[in-house]
Protein backbone atom coordinates (compact mmCIF):
# COMPACT_ATOMS: atom_id res chain seq x y z
CA UNK A 1 0.00 0.00 0.00
CA UNK A 2 1.40 3.61 -0.86
CA UNK A 3 2.60 5.54 2.01
CA UNK A 4 -0.13 7.86 1.44
CA UNK A 5 -2.77 5.05 1.46
CA UNK A 6 -1.12 3.77 5.10
CA UNK A 7 -1.43 7.32 6.61
CA UNK A 8 -4.82 7.47 5.57
CA UNK A 9 -5.57 4.30 6.77
CA UNK A 10 -4.31 4.93 9.87
CA UNK A 11 -6.01 8.34 10.61
CA UNK A 12 -8.79 6.29 10.02
CA UNK A 13 -8.14 3.52 12.92
CA UNK A 14 -7.44 6.52 15.20
CA UNK A 15 -10.44 7.95 15.01
CA UNK A 16 -12.37 4.45 14.91
CA UNK A 17 -13.89 4.86 11.94
CA UNK A 18 -14.09 2.42 8.90
CA UNK A 19 -17.12 1.98 7.06
CA UNK A 20 -18.16 -1.45 6.88
CA UNK A 21 -20.47 -0.82 4.32
CA UNK A 22 -17.89 0.42 2.00
CA UNK A 23 -15.98 -2.55 -0.08
CA UNK A 24 -12.04 -1.91 -0.49
CA UNK A 25 -10.84 -1.60 -4.00
CA UNK A 26 -7.48 -2.58 -5.33
CA UNK A 27 -5.25 0.22 -5.67
CA UNK A 28 -3.57 0.36 -9.04
CA UNK A 29 -1.68 4.05 -9.78
CA UNK A 30 -1.20 2.98 -13.08
CA UNK A 31 -4.66 3.07 -14.31
CA UNK A 32 -6.20 5.52 -11.86
CA UNK A 33 -6.10 9.25 -11.93
CA UNK A 34 -5.31 11.03 -8.77
CA UNK A 35 -8.53 11.25 -7.71
CA UNK A 36 -9.60 7.94 -7.60
CA UNK A 37 -6.18 7.38 -5.83
CA UNK A 38 -6.73 9.22 -3.03
CA UNK A 39 -10.71 7.88 -2.81
CA UNK A 40 -9.17 4.70 -3.03
CA UNK A 41 -6.83 4.85 -0.56
CA UNK A 42 -9.61 6.79 1.69
CA UNK A 43 -11.69 3.98 1.53
CA UNK A 44 -10.10 1.12 4.13
CA UNK A 45 -12.33 -2.08 3.77
CA UNK A 46 -12.51 -4.03 7.28
CA UNK A 47 -10.34 -6.86 6.34
CA UNK A 48 -7.30 -4.27 6.56
CA UNK A 49 -8.30 -2.70 9.62
CA UNK A 50 -6.47 -3.43 12.90
CA UNK A 51 -8.66 -6.45 14.89
CA UNK A 52 -10.12 -4.37 17.11
CA UNK A 53 -10.76 -1.16 15.03
CA UNK A 54 -14.77 0.23 15.48
CA UNK A 55 -16.76 -0.58 12.08
CA UNK A 56 -19.62 2.73 12.15
CA UNK A 57 -23.25 1.20 12.17
CA UNK A 58 -26.31 2.89 12.64
CA UNK A 59 -26.92 2.63 16.91
CA UNK A 60 -29.25 -0.29 17.82
CA UNK A 61 -30.53 -1.18 21.42
CA UNK A 62 -28.27 -3.64 21.79
CA UNK A 63 -25.79 -2.36 24.73
CA UNK A 64 -23.37 -1.83 22.27
CA UNK A 65 -21.51 1.11 20.18
CA UNK A 66 -22.77 0.60 17.18
CA UNK A 67 -21.56 3.88 15.26
CA UNK A 68 -18.67 4.16 17.17
CA UNK A 69 -18.82 7.30 19.14
CA UNK A 70 -17.54 5.94 22.47
CA UNK A 71 -21.24 5.36 24.33
CA UNK A 72 -23.61 2.67 23.87
CA UNK A 73 -26.71 2.43 22.98
CA UNK A 74 -26.89 6.62 23.27
CA UNK A 75 -29.27 8.92 21.12
CA UNK A 76 -31.98 6.02 21.56
CA UNK A 77 -33.71 7.58 24.34
CA UNK A 78 -33.15 4.85 26.64
CA UNK A 79 -34.48 5.71 30.71
CA UNK A 80 -37.58 8.00 30.02
CA UNK A 81 -40.55 7.40 31.94
CA UNK A 82 -43.10 5.80 29.65
CA UNK A 83 -46.43 4.31 29.37
CA UNK A 84 -47.12 0.33 29.00
CA UNK A 85 -49.92 -1.11 26.61
CA UNK A 86 -52.70 -0.62 29.17
CA UNK A 87 -55.78 1.46 29.35
CA UNK A 88 -54.58 3.99 31.42
CA UNK A 89 -52.24 7.00 30.56
CA UNK A 90 -49.92 6.93 33.97
CA UNK A 91 -46.29 6.76 33.40
CA UNK A 92 -45.36 3.77 35.07
CA UNK A 93 -42.14 2.21 33.67
CA UNK A 94 -39.33 3.57 31.68
CA UNK A 95 -37.78 2.97 27.63
CA UNK A 96 -35.47 -0.14 27.82
CA UNK A 97 -33.94 -2.47 24.97
CA UNK A 98 -35.77 -4.96 23.33
CA UNK A 99 -34.73 -8.26 22.39
CA UNK A 100 -34.63 -7.55 18.74
CA UNK A 101 -32.44 -4.18 18.49
CA UNK A 102 -35.60 -2.29 19.72
CA UNK A 103 -36.69 0.43 22.04
CA UNK A 104 -39.97 -0.88 24.44
CA UNK A 105 -41.62 1.02 27.78
CA UNK A 106 -40.98 -1.47 30.55
CA UNK A 107 -44.61 -1.29 32.01
CA UNK A 108 -45.97 -4.40 32.62
CA UNK A 109 -48.67 -3.27 35.12
CA UNK A 110 -52.29 -3.88 34.89
CA UNK A 111 -54.73 -0.61 33.26
CA UNK A 112 -55.13 1.72 36.81
CA UNK A 113 -58.98 2.69 37.11
CA UNK A 114 -60.33 5.34 38.21
CA UNK A 115 -61.26 5.58 42.25
CA UNK A 116 -63.11 7.59 43.79
CA UNK A 117 -60.26 8.36 46.45
CA UNK A 118 -58.56 11.97 45.78
CA UNK A 119 -56.54 10.96 43.27
CA UNK A 120 -55.62 10.38 39.73
CA UNK A 121 -55.72 6.47 39.01
CA UNK A 122 -55.64 6.79 35.24
CA UNK A 123 -53.94 9.67 34.98
CA UNK A 124 -56.34 11.37 32.94
CA UNK A 125 -58.18 14.50 33.33
CA UNK A 126 -57.24 14.71 36.84
CA UNK A 127 -58.64 13.52 39.97
CA UNK A 128 -61.65 11.64 40.29
CA UNK A 129 -62.30 12.63 36.79
CA UNK A 130 -64.86 9.87 36.26
CA UNK A 131 -67.11 10.96 39.26
CA UNK A 132 -69.67 13.86 40.33
CA UNK A 133 -67.71 15.06 43.25
CA UNK A 134 -68.96 17.89 45.03
CA UNK A 135 -72.51 17.99 42.54
CA UNK A 136 -75.63 19.23 44.68
CA UNK A 137 -77.37 16.80 46.36
CA UNK A 138 -80.39 15.78 48.59
CA UNK A 139 -81.25 12.71 50.66
CA UNK A 140 -84.45 11.67 52.43
CA UNK A 141 -87.91 12.67 51.46
CA UNK A 142 -90.35 15.32 53.22
CA UNK A 143 -89.31 17.02 56.57
CA UNK A 144 -86.46 14.46 56.93
CA UNK A 145 -84.63 16.36 53.17
CA UNK A 146 -81.39 17.18 53.76
CA UNK A 147 -79.17 19.23 50.89
CA UNK A 148 -75.09 18.83 50.59
CA UNK A 149 -72.63 17.81 48.15
CA UNK A 150 -71.41 14.04 46.19
CA UNK A 151 -68.17 12.91 48.01
CA UNK A 152 -66.26 9.30 47.51
CA UNK A 153 -68.34 6.55 49.19
CA UNK A 154 -66.42 4.08 51.71
CA UNK A 155 -65.73 1.61 48.80
CA UNK A 156 -64.13 4.33 46.63
CA UNK A 157 -66.21 3.08 43.85
CA UNK A 158 -69.07 5.76 43.77
CA UNK A 159 -70.35 8.68 45.36
CA UNK A 160 -72.62 9.35 48.08
CA UNK A 161 -74.56 12.50 49.73
CA UNK A 162 -72.33 14.31 52.52
CA UNK A 163 -75.30 14.78 55.02
CA UNK A 164 -77.94 12.47 56.39
CA UNK A 165 -81.71 12.36 56.18
CA UNK A 166 -83.13 14.42 59.41
CA UNK A 167 -85.16 12.72 61.91
CA UNK A 168 -88.56 11.47 61.27
CA UNK A 169 -91.94 12.83 63.65
CA UNK A 170 -95.12 11.47 64.02
CA UNK A 171 -97.16 12.37 61.07
CA UNK A 172 -100.04 14.88 61.35
CA UNK A 173 -102.74 14.37 58.03
CA UNK A 174 -103.54 17.69 56.22
CA UNK A 175 -100.35 20.20 57.03
CA UNK A 176 -99.17 20.18 53.74
CA UNK A 177 -96.02 18.52 55.77
CA UNK A 178 -94.71 15.17 55.48
CA UNK A 179 -93.56 14.37 58.93
CA UNK A 180 -92.96 10.77 58.70
CA UNK A 181 -91.02 11.29 55.13
CA UNK A 182 -92.60 8.52 53.29
CA UNK A 183 -93.37 11.27 50.45
CA UNK A 184 -96.76 12.72 50.73
CA UNK A 185 -98.64 14.14 53.69
CA UNK A 186 -100.95 11.69 54.95
CA UNK A 187 -105.13 12.42 54.01
CA UNK A 188 -107.17 13.02 57.31
CA UNK A 189 -109.76 10.73 58.57
CA UNK A 190 -113.37 11.93 57.00
CA UNK A 191 -113.97 12.91 60.29
CA UNK A 192 -110.91 14.10 62.20
CA UNK A 193 -112.81 17.31 62.38
CA UNK A 194 -115.54 17.91 64.22
CA UNK A 195 -117.23 19.53 61.15
CA UNK A 196 -116.90 16.34 59.38
CA UNK A 197 -118.80 14.34 62.10
CA UNK A 198 -119.88 10.56 60.80
CA UNK A 199 -123.70 10.06 61.44
CA UNK A 200 -123.51 6.42 63.20
CA UNK A 201 -127.46 6.96 64.11
CA UNK A 202 -128.39 3.41 62.20
CA UNK A 203 -125.96 1.24 64.43
CA UNK A 204 -123.13 -0.51 63.12
CA UNK A 205 -119.28 -1.20 63.26
CA UNK A 206 -117.00 2.32 62.37
CA UNK A 207 -113.50 1.55 61.73
CA UNK A 208 -111.31 4.84 61.27
CA UNK A 209 -107.14 5.14 61.31
CA UNK A 210 -106.25 7.69 63.67
CA UNK A 211 -102.43 7.68 63.05
CA UNK A 212 -102.35 10.84 61.67
CA UNK A 213 -105.59 12.49 62.78
CA UNK A 214 -105.70 15.50 65.23
CA UNK A 215 -105.35 15.57 68.68
CA UNK A 216 -108.64 18.40 69.88
CA UNK A 217 -108.25 17.74 73.71
CA UNK A 218 -111.92 17.47 74.24
CA UNK A 219 -111.93 17.49 78.14
CA UNK A 220 -114.96 16.29 79.91
CA UNK A 221 -117.03 18.65 81.79
CA UNK A 222 -116.52 17.28 85.40
CA UNK A 223 -113.79 14.84 86.59
CA UNK A 224 -116.25 12.10 87.57
CA UNK A 225 -116.63 11.93 83.57
CA UNK A 226 -113.08 12.60 82.45
CA UNK A 227 -112.31 8.57 82.28
CA UNK A 228 -108.11 9.49 82.22
CA UNK A 229 -106.07 11.50 80.16
CA UNK A 230 -106.79 14.25 77.86
CA UNK A 231 -106.05 11.75 75.26
CA UNK A 232 -104.10 11.96 71.63
CA UNK A 233 -105.59 11.33 68.33
CA UNK A 234 -109.33 11.91 68.03
CA UNK A 235 -112.28 11.03 65.58
CA UNK A 236 -115.71 11.95 65.81
CA UNK A 237 -119.32 10.32 65.27
CA UNK A 238 -122.41 11.93 66.18
CA UNK A 239 -126.36 10.39 66.55
CA UNK A 240 -129.51 11.76 67.11
CA UNK A 241 -132.37 9.92 69.49
CA UNK A 242 -136.05 10.88 68.47
CA UNK A 243 -136.85 9.77 71.95
CA UNK A 244 -135.14 8.53 75.09
CA UNK A 245 -133.06 5.75 74.28
CA UNK A 246 -130.18 3.23 75.84
CA UNK A 247 -127.55 2.98 73.31
CA UNK A 248 -123.99 0.81 74.02
CA UNK A 249 -120.94 1.46 72.38
CA UNK A 250 -117.23 -0.57 72.35
CA UNK A 251 -113.91 -0.47 70.84
CA UNK A 252 -112.82 -3.85 71.30
CA UNK A 253 -111.37 -3.78 67.92
CA UNK A 254 -109.32 -0.99 68.22
CA UNK A 255 -105.47 -1.57 68.48
CA UNK A 256 -104.57 0.94 71.22
CA UNK A 257 -105.84 2.25 74.75
CA UNK A 258 -109.08 4.22 74.04
CA UNK A 259 -111.38 6.59 75.48
CA UNK A 260 -114.76 7.12 74.50
CA UNK A 261 -116.95 10.21 75.39
CA UNK A 262 -120.47 11.29 74.75
CA UNK A 263 -121.38 14.82 74.65
CA UNK A 264 -124.19 16.69 74.65
CA UNK A 265 -125.28 18.60 70.85
CA UNK A 266 -123.61 18.22 67.81
CA UNK A 267 -119.61 17.84 67.60
CA UNK A 268 -119.16 21.19 66.27
CA UNK A 269 -121.31 22.88 68.80
CA UNK A 270 -119.96 20.16 72.05
CA UNK A 271 -122.09 20.78 75.51
CA UNK A 272 -121.47 19.21 78.26
CA UNK A 273 -120.46 15.13 79.20
CA UNK A 274 -122.97 12.70 79.41
CA UNK A 275 -121.15 9.46 79.42
CA UNK A 276 -117.51 8.32 78.90
CA UNK A 277 -115.67 4.87 79.37
CA UNK A 278 -112.26 3.61 79.46
CA UNK A 279 -110.14 0.23 80.36
CA UNK A 280 -113.47 -2.31 80.25
CA UNK A 281 -113.65 -5.27 80.82
CA UNK A 282 -109.61 -6.14 82.08
CA UNK A 283 -108.45 -3.86 78.81
CA UNK A 284 -107.83 -1.08 77.95
CA UNK A 285 -110.31 -0.39 75.36
CA UNK A 286 -113.85 1.27 76.25
CA UNK A 287 -117.25 -0.10 76.20
CA UNK A 288 -119.96 2.06 77.53
CA UNK A 289 -123.85 2.38 77.69
CA UNK A 290 -126.24 4.96 78.47
CA UNK A 291 -129.82 5.94 79.14
CA UNK A 292 -129.79 9.17 76.71
CA UNK A 293 -133.10 11.71 76.14
CA UNK A 294 -133.92 12.71 72.70
CA UNK A 295 -131.84 14.73 71.28
CA UNK A 296 -128.43 15.12 69.23
CA UNK A 297 -124.67 13.68 70.65
CA UNK A 298 -121.29 13.93 69.46
CA UNK A 299 -119.20 10.50 70.33
CA UNK A 300 -115.44 10.90 70.36
CA UNK A 301 -113.06 7.92 69.93
CA UNK A 302 -109.50 9.39 71.43
CA UNK A 303 -106.64 7.71 72.32
CA UNK A 304 -105.89 7.63 76.19
CA UNK A 305 -102.51 8.82 75.56
CA UNK A 306 -100.50 11.47 73.39
CA UNK A 307 -97.45 8.91 73.41
CA UNK A 308 -99.64 6.45 71.40
CA UNK A 309 -98.34 5.34 68.02
CA UNK A 310 -100.95 2.86 66.92
CA UNK A 311 -104.21 4.43 65.51
CA UNK A 312 -106.62 1.71 64.04
CA UNK A 313 -110.37 2.36 65.67
CA UNK A 314 -113.00 0.30 65.23
CA UNK A 315 -116.80 1.45 67.17
CA UNK A 316 -119.54 -0.55 67.64
CA UNK A 317 -122.37 1.86 68.13
CA UNK A 318 -125.93 0.05 69.12
CA UNK A 319 -129.64 1.55 69.77
CA UNK A 320 -130.80 -0.22 72.50
CA UNK A 321 -134.60 0.47 71.15
CA UNK A 322 -135.68 1.60 74.66
CA UNK A 323 -135.54 3.51 77.82
CA UNK A 324 -133.68 1.11 80.89
CA UNK A 325 -131.52 1.53 83.27
CA UNK A 326 -128.05 0.46 83.79
CA UNK A 327 -127.67 -2.78 86.53
CA UNK A 328 -123.80 -4.17 87.02
CA UNK A 329 -123.03 -7.96 85.36
CA UNK A 330 -123.28 -9.16 89.00
CA UNK A 331 -125.66 -10.73 91.85
CA UNK A 332 -128.35 -7.64 93.02
CA UNK A 333 -131.85 -6.72 93.31
CA UNK A 334 -133.99 -3.90 91.87
CA UNK A 335 -137.54 -2.11 93.14
CA UNK A 336 -139.35 -0.47 91.38
CA UNK A 337 -142.96 -0.27 89.87
CA UNK A 338 -144.30 -0.82 86.21
CA UNK A 339 -147.31 1.33 86.90
CA UNK A 340 -148.23 4.58 84.65
CA UNK A 341 -144.84 3.34 82.61
CA UNK A 342 -145.19 2.97 78.60
CA UNK A 343 -145.32 -0.21 77.11
CA UNK A 344 -142.12 -0.67 75.02
CA UNK A 345 -142.22 -4.34 74.45
CA UNK A 346 -144.12 -7.51 74.27
CA UNK A 347 -142.18 -10.59 75.79
CA UNK A 348 -142.05 -13.74 73.38
CA UNK A 349 -143.76 -16.26 75.99
CA UNK A 350 -147.06 -14.00 76.73
CA UNK A 351 -148.54 -11.68 73.67
CA UNK A 352 -150.80 -10.37 75.97
CA UNK A 353 -147.59 -8.55 77.67
CA UNK A 354 -148.95 -5.32 76.26
CA UNK A 355 -149.09 -3.51 80.45
CA UNK A 356 -146.27 -1.03 81.14
CA UNK A 357 -142.59 -1.81 81.88
CA UNK A 358 -139.51 -1.51 82.99
CA UNK A 359 -135.79 -2.21 81.05
CA UNK A 360 -132.55 -3.39 82.95
CA UNK A 361 -129.27 -3.47 80.80
CA UNK A 362 -126.04 -4.62 82.29
CA UNK A 363 -122.87 -4.84 79.72
CA UNK A 364 -121.12 -8.55 78.70
CA UNK A 365 -117.34 -8.85 78.09
CA UNK A 366 -115.90 -10.37 74.63
CA UNK A 367 -115.16 -13.74 75.18
CA UNK A 368 -117.28 -14.24 78.12
CA UNK A 369 -120.38 -16.53 78.63
CA UNK A 370 -122.73 -15.72 81.66
CA UNK A 371 -125.23 -17.74 83.42
CA UNK A 372 -128.15 -15.33 83.78
CA UNK A 373 -130.94 -16.04 86.75
CA UNK A 374 -134.13 -13.32 87.56
CA UNK A 375 -137.22 -13.67 89.32
CA UNK A 376 -140.20 -11.31 90.65
CA UNK A 377 -141.07 -14.32 93.32
CA UNK A 378 -140.88 -12.09 96.49
CA UNK A 379 -142.08 -8.47 96.88
CA UNK A 380 -144.18 -8.67 93.76
CA UNK A 381 -148.19 -9.42 93.80
CA UNK A 382 -149.61 -9.25 90.17
CA UNK A 383 -149.33 -11.32 87.51
CA UNK A 384 -145.74 -10.73 85.68
CA UNK A 385 -143.78 -11.46 82.93
CA UNK A 386 -140.29 -11.83 82.65
CA UNK A 387 -137.33 -11.99 79.69
CA UNK A 388 -134.21 -11.62 78.80
CA UNK A 389 -132.82 -10.48 75.41
CA UNK A 390 -129.81 -9.50 73.89
CA UNK A 391 -128.45 -6.42 71.68
CA UNK A 392 -131.90 -4.02 70.91
CA UNK A 393 -134.88 -4.97 73.34
CA UNK A 394 -137.14 -5.59 70.72
CA UNK A 395 -135.10 -8.49 69.44
CA UNK A 396 -136.41 -12.36 70.33
CA UNK A 397 -135.81 -13.76 73.47
CA UNK A 398 -133.31 -15.68 75.06
CA UNK A 399 -135.21 -16.87 77.69
CA UNK A 400 -138.87 -15.39 78.96
CA UNK A 401 -140.93 -16.82 81.96
CA UNK A 402 -144.40 -16.14 82.94
CA UNK A 403 -146.66 -18.03 86.16
CA UNK A 404 -143.63 -19.91 87.00
CA UNK A 405 -144.70 -22.52 89.72
CA UNK A 406 -143.54 -22.30 92.87
CA UNK A 407 -142.54 -18.36 92.67
CA UNK A 408 -144.78 -16.21 94.63
CA UNK A 409 -148.56 -17.06 94.23
CA UNK A 410 -148.07 -18.69 90.89
CA UNK A 411 -148.42 -15.73 88.77
CA UNK A 412 -145.13 -14.10 88.95
CA UNK A 413 -142.18 -15.10 86.77
CA UNK A 414 -138.69 -16.68 87.07
CA UNK A 415 -135.87 -17.17 84.71
CA UNK A 416 -132.83 -19.67 85.93
CA UNK A 417 -129.73 -21.14 84.26
CA UNK A 418 -129.89 -18.70 80.71
CA UNK A 419 -126.76 -18.04 78.73
CA UNK A 420 -125.93 -14.98 77.23
CA UNK A 421 -122.00 -13.94 75.80
CA UNK A 422 -119.68 -11.93 73.86
CA UNK A 423 -119.14 -8.25 74.14
CA UNK A 424 -123.15 -6.57 74.00
CA UNK A 425 -125.82 -5.19 75.72
CA UNK A 426 -128.12 -7.74 77.87
CA UNK A 427 -131.78 -6.89 78.99
CA UNK A 428 -134.26 -7.67 81.57
CA UNK A 429 -137.26 -6.75 81.35
CA UNK A 430 -140.13 -6.64 83.48
CA UNK A 431 -143.71 -6.88 81.93
CA UNK A 432 -147.48 -7.77 83.69
CA UNK A 433 -150.51 -9.81 81.95
CA UNK A 434 -153.22 -8.80 80.76
CA UNK A 435 -155.11 -4.99 81.96
CA UNK A 436 -154.29 -5.40 85.93
CA UNK A 437 -150.46 -6.78 85.23
CA UNK A 438 -148.95 -4.17 86.52
CA UNK A 439 -147.58 -1.85 90.03
CA UNK A 440 -144.81 -2.65 92.34
CA UNK A 441 -142.13 -5.09 92.07
CA UNK A 442 -138.97 -6.62 93.58
CA UNK A 443 -136.46 -8.21 90.77
CA UNK A 444 -133.42 -10.13 92.07
CA UNK A 445 -130.91 -11.30 89.42
CA UNK A 446 -127.72 -12.89 88.81
CA UNK A 447 -125.24 -12.58 86.46
CA UNK A 448 -122.17 -15.10 86.69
Amino acid sequence: MPPVSRFVAFAALLGGCALASESREASDASNQDTSDVVAADARVDAIDAPPDACVAVAEICNNQDDDCDGTKDNGLGLGVMCDGDDTDMCLEGVTVCGGTGDVVCNDLTSSSVELCNGVDDDCVNGIDDTFPIDQPCTVGLGACARSGVLECDTAMTGTKCSVTPGPMTAELCGNGIDEDCNGADAACPPNDAAAGAIDISAGGTFNADLTTAHDDNFAASTPTLDCGNMGGRDVFYQFTLPAEEVVYWDTFGSNFDSVVRVFAGACTGISTTQACSDDSCSTTRSQGGADLPAGTYCLVVDQFSNNTTAGTSSLVFRRGGRTGIGIAAANGSQTGTTAGKPSQSVAGCEANSNQGDVGYFFLSCPNKNYTVGANLCSGTTWDSVLYLRTGKATTSDVACSDDASGCGSGLQSRITGATVSGANLQWIIVDGFGTTGNGAYTLTYTVQ
